[in-house]
């Protein structure tokens, strides 16, 4: 196989299909050499005008932009205000909520028509918030809750001292109440009582609400880059 191309394991498995990885810079590539009946992604930062020109030259799509936000935690935080996080912890039991929850909760993501379906997009997903409730990826998944049903959750992962958000949601009937920010306030907790120093959280350009909320909770812009799609 040309050295450009790189299969994604996990994502051909997963969806059925042959996805790859497009290297950066190109070498020597001709229209023979693309993998056949595939579809090759590459991300590409929005500083790099010499890398965008060489994905416009190899008539990818553009499918959606990344922004990367980064919160320093404060070192004069000793303690988390919340010390037993085993009320927020989603356990199994959680599982068809959650599930139900993020179908059609992210309809803007990179996983989108025409590249891929909506339920392929819903059942990514909800593996995405089952592995995180199973610790298979993300280490947990934290919830909150009104009258027994969740209003918001959140999905985290640290790997020394530096935490990831990876999946973060409202359902729609508690959209607007100001649950989003009280995640992010649960996450700087734990985050904390689990010794991490900084939070990184990557959502779309389009994402207008969600970088509006990052950027009033102590956020800031890390990283800007673009998704790109081929299909062969």
């Amino acid at each position: 196989m040309h050295n450009n191309f790189t299969l994604r394991e996990w994502d051909s498995q997963f969806f059925n299909r042959r996805i790859f990885s497009f290297g950066l810079p190109v070498i020597e590539i001709s229209s023979h050499d693309w993998p056949k009946n595939s579809l090759t992604t590459v991300k590409v930062d929005s500083a790099n005008s010499f890398f965008l020109d060489e994905v416009n030259k190899h008539k990818f799509s553009f499918v959606e932009g990344e922004l990367v936000f980064k919160k320093l935690l404060p070192v004069t935080i000793k303690s988390a205000l919340i010390t037993d996080f085993g009320a927020y912890i989603a356990t199994d039991s959680s599982l068809d909520e959650l599930k139900f929850i993020v179908s059609d909760l992210y309809v803007n993501s990179r996983f989108r028509e025409p590249w891929f379906t909506p339920t392929e997009r819903n059942s990514f997903y909800q593996m995405w918030v089952e592995n995180a409730v199973l610790s298979k990826f993300d280490d947990c998944c934290l919830v909150l809750k009104n009258e027994g049903s969740i209003s918001g959750f959140v999905t985290i992962r640290i790997r020394g001292g530096e935490a990831t958000i990876g999946l973060i949601g409202v359902p729609e009937p508690f959209q607007g109440q100001g649950i989003g920010k009280k995640l992010l306030e649960l996450v700087q907790d734990y985050c904390v009582a689990k010794k991490a120093t900084v939070i990184n959280v990557a959502t779309q350009t389009s994402n207008i609400s969600a970088a509006n909320l990052y950027s009033k909770t102590g956020f800031a812009i890390a990283d800007i880059s673009y998704w790109f799609y081929k299909q062969v």
